[in-house]
This record gives structure tokens, sequence and C-alpha cells, in this order.
């Protein structure tokens, strides 16, 4: 009766523990089912996404500093009432007090040109009501609407054009933060890949150690059996039960590592940690031919990196420009013709109406204000403060040659090495497939030797673990493999597996 219990309480824990691991309502994901996922909704993505778009805010910014803007400003009213002095020629100065009281509103439409320059037109009406306040308590108050229109040019000369290098520096910046988004979005892909895989491993291990822990309870079984019927002394079975502790104290340990494993893998590609969640077990898998000469330009040709560093030498130089021209000569042409009017004094009790018109009369007659002026800046001396930037600057020029060149020999070497990791994994893979089958032969040869009593338990244990080492080395020899394939493919920016480039 004890035995019959005992036989019955193994079935229930190894039934129990099975029970554990069959999560219900679980999907199945497989690679590129994550990456799909992750590549629409993992933090990393949406940050680089909103990266990009702030170049594209910035470029378009750029862009719209070439067009036409217009502006209008009010004041309704401005109010002010204070005390000014004003002097005499023949004595003490005399103190009055000035009261404003003023509508006045301003539009503003300027045309910036290509060459830098600029045209302004300026439009400005004007109701004011004014009042002096003197000494003698004499309170004057008149009324005025003035009326005014004036055309603005500005050019620049002897210097950069500042408008054309900010379009091209937002231009740069754009296609630096959509190469760099390329580059992480493959970084992702890689990382999306090395977290499915090591979901996938710890999957297997799982397995394996359920594998394990009911071998070791058939074997414990087998062990008390020989042992009530005197084969084998005690000790035996006593150090099969400890196995058997140890291999179902390993499945636990390997059950919560999945847990965690998955919690991390469904974080980062942006699923909620209550999702449940599984990876495709069953892959096939396939020698794949590398071509390194083509492995190699393509990595050149394609590599966002590159570009980058090209990016970041041109804004080096242009910054070399920018800081030479703060200390150079510089030129400004300018002009402006104005209209304007201003309604007569003796208009002072009439409607706002009535002094308009009367402003628009002397717009007509008055005579035009006009002017021009050249305008010449001439540096002579800042104690080499503009000579030491100029030169820092272009040793920030020359390290970026530096880094451009010592770049292009990285990827050389990253490419290559990704090339010896690929072949050194499925040459492992090799070897230990057909290790593990040995093993398994070798294990179920040795559970019928001890069942017939040709084999101690220690024998048999070692088997065992020799059988559960070989599967994990295995599995750990597949992973490398399709690690080694994802980390060739985004340096190489050309999947091999596929015979394809990943460049539209």
């Amino acid at each position: 009766m004890k035995n019959q219990f005992f036989l019955i309480f193994i079935s229930f824990s190894i039934i129990f523990q099975s029970l554990l691991l069959a999560e219900t309502g679980v999907t199945i994901l497989t690679l590129d089912n994550a990456i799909e996922i992750a590549l629409e909704k993992s933090y990393n993505i949406k940050v680089l996404k909103l990266r990009v778009i702030n170049a594209q805010e910035q470029l378009k910014a750029a862009r719209g500093r070439f067009r036409t803007s217009a502006m209008m400003d009010f004041d309704a009213p401005a109010f002010s009432e204070q005390l000014s002095s004003i002097q005499q020629g023949y004595g003490f100065a005399v103190y009055n007090t000035r009261g404003l009281y003023r509508y006045q509103g301003n539009l503003n439409i300027i045309q910036p040109l290509p060459t830098n320059g600029a045209i302004r037109l300026r439009s400005s009406a004007s109701h004011l009501s004014e009042s002096y306040l003197t000494q003698l308590s004499t309170d004057t108050t008149t009324k005025r609407f003035s009326t005014s229109m004036s055309l603005i040019f500005t050019q620049p000369l002897f210097t950069i054009n500042e408008l054309q290098y900010g379009l091209k520096r937002a231009r740069l910046n754009y296609e630096m933060a959509t190469r760099f988004f390329s580059r992480r979005e493959l970084d992702i892909i890689y990382q999306v890949t090395s977290e499915f895989y090591n979901v996938y491993q710890l999957t297997r291990e799982e397995e394996i150690a359920l594998d394990q822990s009911r071998q070791q309870a058939t074997n414990y079984e087998l062990a008390r059996r020989k042992y009530e019927a005197g084969l084998i002394p005690e000790g035996e079975v006593l150090q099969m039960e400890v196995d058997y502790a140890e291999s179902r104290n390993n499945l636990l340990q390997a059950s919560g590592a999945l847990k965690r494993g998955k919690d991390a893998f469904k974080q980062l590609i942006g699923l909620k940690l209550a999702d449940k969640v599984g990876v495709q077990t069953k892959f096939e898998y396939q020698s794949i031919q590398i071509d390194s000469s083509k492995a190699i330009s393509e990595g050149l040709k394609h590599r966002a990196e590159i570009r980058e560093g090209e990016i970041e030498l041109e804004l080096a130089k242009m910054s070399v420009r920018e800081t030479d021209s703060r200390w150079e000569i510089k030129g400004e042409l300018s002009a402006f013709y104005d209209l304007s009017g201003i309604s007569t004094d003796n208009l002072a009790d009439q409607g706002w109406r009535t002094l308009l018109n009367s402003s628009l009369d002397d717009l007509k007659d008055r005579p035009r204000n006009k002017g021009v002026t050249f305008r010449l800046t001439v540096p002579i001396w800042d104690w080499g403060v503009n000579r030491a930037e100029v030169q820092a600057a272009k040793v920030a020029v020359e390290t970026n040659e530096y880094d451009l060149v010592e770049l292009k020999k990285t990827i050389v070497r990253e490419i290559a090495s990704a090339i010896d990791a690929v072949r050194e994994a499925w040459n492992r893979l090799e070897v230990l497939e057909k290790s593990e089958s040995v093993a398994a032969r070798s294990y179920d040869i040795s559970l019928k030797r001890f069942e017939n009593g040709e084999l101690t338990t220690q024998e048999l244990v070692l088997d065992q673990q020799r059988l559960t080492n070989a599967k994990q080395a295995f599995l750990s020899a597949f992973i490398s493999y399709k690690l080694a394939i994802a980390d060739l493919t985004r340096k190489t920016m050309y999947d091999f597996e596929k015979d394809q480039s990943l460049v539209k």
C-alpha cells in the first residue's frame, strides 16, 4: 500500500508540474510577429519616430523662412499720464503733465529673399488723444489721426547667407535623423531577435528540465523496485531520491526564469505584462552561403553610420565657415520709401472719420520719406579670439575626417568577425546535433541495462546528465547561430538567408 501511494504521489507531482507549464489562452508569436509588434508599439521605436518628426518639423520651419509672413499688432488702447520737464533757455525748467491715449494698429508683411535679404511692407494707423497740463493750470488737448505705409529693403553683403545655411543644416539634420532611425531600427530588430531566442531558450530549458524530472522519476521508481527486490543497496535508492528532488528544483528554477524572460520580452516589444504570450519553438535551419567580398561591399555601401559620419563632417565644415564669418568685413545695403499723413490740429473736436480723411489727404500732399544706406563693418583687433575659434573648428573637421576613415576600417572588421561567428556557430551546431543524438541513444541503452541489472544507479545518472548537457549545448549553439546571422544582417544591410538587400 505504501508503494502504491508513493507511485501515485510521483505521478501526481509530474502531472501537476505539466499543468503548470501548460498555459491557457497563450498567443504564440513567431519572430516576424514579434518584430512587427516592436516596430509599432515599443518604447524605443516611439522615441525614434519622435526624433524624426522633430527633424522633419525643423526642416519644414527652415523652408518656411523663405516664404512671406505677416503679423499685426495693436495698442487697444495705450494710456499714460506723466510729468515731463522742459528746459528753457532763459531760466529754470518748466514742468508739465502729458497725457496720452492712443489706439494704434500695425500690419507688417515680410518677404525674405533667397540672397538673405528681405523686403518689408509696413502699414500703420493711429488715433491719438494728447493733452498737456501746464504749471499755469492750462489744459490743452488735441486729437490726431496718422496713417503711414513703408517699404523697406535690407540686404547683407560680403558674408554667408544665413538663410541658405539654415536650410542646408536642417536638411542635413533631417537626413541624419532618418539615417539614425534606420540604423536604430535594425538594432531594435536585433534586440527583439535576441530576446525572442532568449525566451525560446528558456522555454526549451524548461522542457528539458521537465524531461529530466520525468526521467529521474522513472529512474527512482526502478531503483526503488530493485532495492525492494534486494538487488541494490539502500544508498543507491537514496541517491536517486536526492537526484529526483534536484531535478524538480531545476524545473522550478527554469519556470521562474522563463516567466521573468517573458516579462522582459513583452516590455521590449511593447506588450502589456498581463498579456499571455509564448514563442515559436519549432525551427528549421540550414547552412547559408556567404560571399565575404559582397558582405563587405554591401556594408560599406549602405551602412548608415558612414553617411552619418559624412554629414557630421559637412556640418563641421559649415561651422568653420560660420565661425570665420563672425570676424570679417560685412556690409549691409538698406533702403526705405515711406508715405505718411497726419490730420490737422484744428479738427480736434471732430469724429475719428474726419480725422482719418484729413490724415489721408495729408498723406497725398506730404513729401515722401525715403533713404538709402550702405553700412560697412570692418574688424580691426580681437586679440586673436576669432582666429582661435576658427582653428578649433578646423580641428573638429580634422577629427571627423579621422573618425570617418577609422569607422570604415571598423565596419570591415566587424563584418569579417560576424562572418566568422556565423561559420563557427554552424560548425558547432553540426557537431552538437550529432552529440545530442548519440547521447539520447546512449541513455536509452543505459536505461535498459539498468533495468537488466548491468548498470549502477550512478552510471545511469551520469548518462542522463550527459543527455541533458547535450540538449542544452545544442540549444545554445542553435541560438548562437541564429543570433550570428541576425548580427551579420544588420552589419551588412543584406539578408544572406533570403539573398536580398535590406535597402529599398
